[in-house]
């Protein structure tokens, strides 16, 4: 039998598959090769936009930018990150690039990676809710059978959202398939660790919900981890590793069965999977409707948003560590959050910097974007702060030269300005180079510039990519020619 059988290794048992990490005694010399590089690309949208304070001080690279006060959670990494300034997306609504569309929450996140008017496609296909594939899923198809899982969605939202008067899918997803329609995020951490856990996950005929099969229910029943269902396949694969290595695959373990505990505890405060284990939460249910005394507005004694933030960032991390996929959309909220962020304290911000005050932050919505600024600002503080603590994890996973972050292209922004709605000056910020193809530590800021000649620059230089699903992304009800942004290549 040939013990170096794949470059990626699988510890099977009872209703799970659990992906290894990189572990070099099990890789064949053909997958050390340094052009042998996995590629990650990571979406995170965070809602209402963002307070005026998002935008850097000064242009240029290195010494000659300098972070916001409201960015200033990502300092540590600053090297591995750009910043561009006024980006937009209301060309792919208005043929004048016009920045007003409104209903605005309703209508400008479904552009967000398309950049395509929703409402335009459902008249065209003649359907309730449509949409023409993200690029998310374009890049997914592209890299179809190199990991187990094409592609993952994951969010934070607990509570309906409203949908302003728009089909909800244009707000509560940002990821759109290959059949026009669109691919909710899970946000229950159980649900999340058991997909990644190859845990089989089931769909009944008509309007039933996704359940977990009876391995996981006989699991949480009994109170067991998956680790329990690999225990003679990670023994044998134990036995073929180097003494390194058999240290990388302890700590690895261990980190598994940290995430589940986590996952475990939090889908329990959230009366999802763990609690339930044979129906989907309701909380992460797109269909239903708005009911106050359901679902979870604010933090509870239950329900926390930071620990929910960052078990799904530890799920984030595992999925990319293992190579389980290599595409994830992570939504930070519904685009019209109502959740009050009163686990936030409330800060006052300058052009820098940043000082924590008395008090805590209200609603995201009415109380933030449409409220005090300072309060709007604390919030996306708070949120970069989450993506900040996302992007060091990853830092901190090296493959070969590189880290993983250096590997992942993180697109972290919205699809408004802010408390004007206005869908120019998007806040935007890249983290990590794609594998070395976009430089970092920039500040970039453009007269204007269409969102969609991110996403094309992503798709041609960062994998490559040709035919139809590049050269028909993105409306041309403008009539502008797709361009690359030479300002963000390495070369």
């Amino acid at each position: 039998m040939n013990r170096l059988f794949s470059r990626r290794n699988v510890l099977r048992g009872a209703g799970v598959a659990i992906t290894l990490p990189w572990l070099e005694s099990l890789a064949p010399k053909s997958a050390r090769a340094a052009d042998d590089v996995r590629k990650r690309y990571l979406p995170i949208f965070l809602p209402n936009g963002a307070a005026e304070l998002w935008k850097p001080s000064g242009m240029g690279a290195a010494a000659a930018w300098k972070l916001s006060g409201v960015l200033e959670p990502l300092t540590a990494l600053k090297g591995k990150v750009t910043v561009l300034t006024n980006m937009e997306n209301g060309t792919s609504f208005n043929a004048n690039s016009s920045a007003s569309v409104e209903p605005s929450h309703g209508r400008q996140p479904g552009a967000w990676l398309t950049c395509q008017d929703p409402g335009v496609i459902r008249g065209q296909l003649g359907l309730a809710e449509a949409n023409l594939p993200s690029i998310d899923q374009r890049i997914a198809k592209f890299l179809k059978g190199k990991s187990p899982i094409d592609s993952l969605q994951v969010g934070l939202s607990t509570t309906t959202s409203f949908c302003d008067s728009q089909p909800c899918s244009n707000s509560r997803t940002i990821s759109w398939n290959d059949k026009n329609l669109p691919t909710y995020k899970l946000v229950d951490p159980l649900e999340v660790f058991n997909k990644l856990m190859g845990v089989v996950m089931t769909t009944m005929p008509g309007s039933m919900p996704a359940m977990p099969d009876l391995e996981a229910q006989k699991r949480l029943a009994m109170n067991k981890s998956v680790l329990d269902a690999v225990i003679a396949n990670t023994t044998a694969t134990r036995a073929l590793l180097g003494a390194q290595d058999q240290h990388r695959l302890d700590d690895f373990l261990d980190s598994v069965r940290a995430v589940e505990l986590k996952a475990t505890s939090a889908s329990t405060g959230m009366g999802g999977v763990a609690c339930t284990p044979i129906a989907k939460p309701t909380i992460s249910d797109p269909n239903k409707p708005i009911n106050n005394n359901n679902f979870a507005r604010q933090n509870t004694a239950s329900y926390n948003k930071g620990t929910h933030a960052d078990v799904m960032n530890d799920l984030i991390v595992m999925a990319f560590q293992c190579d389980a996929t290599r595409v994830i959309t992570y939504m930070l909220e519904d685009e019209r959050s109502e959740f009050a962020y009163d686990h936030v304290k409330r800060r006052t911000f300058t052009q820098d910097t940043s000082t924590e005050t008395s008090g805590t932050c209200g609603e995201y919505h009415n109380g933030g974007q449409h409220g005090d600024q300072n309060d709007f600002a604390a919030i996306t503080w708070w949120n970069v702060g989450k993506v900040a603590a996302l992007a060091t994890k990853l830092d901190a996973i090296m493959e070969g030269d590189k880290s993983v972050l250096d590997n992942t292209f993180i697109m972290f922004g919205g699809a408004m300005h802010g408390s004007d709605h206005a869908c120019d000056r998007l806040p935007l910020a890249l983290i990590g180079s794609g594998g070395g193809t976009f430089k970092t530590d920039q500040h970039v800021q453009f007269s204007k510039r269409w969102l969609r000649d991110l996403h094309y620059t992503v798709m041609t230089q960062m994998y490559g990519m040709t035919g139809d699903d590049v050269d028909k992304f993105g409306v041309e009800r403008a009539n502008l020619p797709k361009t690359l942004i030479q300002e963000i290549l390495a070369v």
